[in-house]
């Protein structure tokens, strides 16, 4: 639990260095909000999975934070010893992230989601059943794409932190942490016209200082 811990500290530590303010928050105005869905390709067992979910969070300049909600339903597959095995998981928590100038076509997104939720496991053939509680921890980083004023895509790689699997026999933590794809769409209300319009009043005070 500790390295997980020392993973979202120094995920926050980052946002902070980035935004080059004092604190986290303290400068910050909320100048939007948005919501919307999310795929999720991660690696289970050294093979990759499909989840899906949402999330959605208010805009405090270039951050923001809110919440997700991310499952994967009914994961058949054969497992060594020839049985079928039926897997659920389900996460969800908090949502922070940053977003630089978000205002261009295509600019740099990154955002870390702490969740917690559970796994149920079935292996139809030995008629077991078991189910643990887990914390999830997801940093992530990428780009993201302005398809209109109201919708932006994002791409983003990270690593999944799993752990408090203790119940299920023949799994443990490392089964289901591992490498993370994720395709977010937000939908909303951006603000990115007030930072494009700060930036021409920057360009122009620039401007007029270089012909001065």
């Amino acid at each position: 639990m500790k390295k997980y811990l020392m993973v979202i500290v120094m995920s926050l530590f980052a946002f902070q260095a980035m935004a080059q303010v004092e604190t986290l928050f303290n400068r910050a105005r909320i100048i939007g909000a948005f919501g919307g869905p999310m795929i999720e390709y991660s690696q289970f067992k050294g093979d990759y999975i499909t989840s899906s979910g949402g999330g959605g969070a208010l805009i405090l300049d270039n951050f923001f934070i809110g919440g997700y909600g991310i499952g994967t339903v009914d994961i058949q597959r054969i497992i060594d010893n020839g049985d079928e095995l039926e897997l659920e998981i389900g996460h969800g928590g908090f949502w922070l992230g940053y977003t630089y100038n978000s205002h261009k076509l295509i600019h740099a997104f990154g955002s870390v989601k702490l969740g917690w939720g559970g796994i149920d496991l079935r292996i139809d053939e030995e008629g077991y059943r078991a189910d643990d509680n887990i914390f999830v921890a997801t940093p992530e980083v990428g780009l993201e794409l302005n398809v209109f004023r109201w919708a932006k895509i994002a791409a983003t790689a990270g690593y999944r932190f799993v752990d408090g699997v203790d119940n299920l026999s023949g799994f443990d933590n490392s089964d289901y942490s591992g490498f993370a794809g994720t395709v977010t769409f937000r939908f909303g209300g951006f603000g990115d016209w007030k930072k494009a319009r700060n930036e021409r009043k920057r360009n122009r005070r620039d401007r007029d200082r270089y012909d001065d």
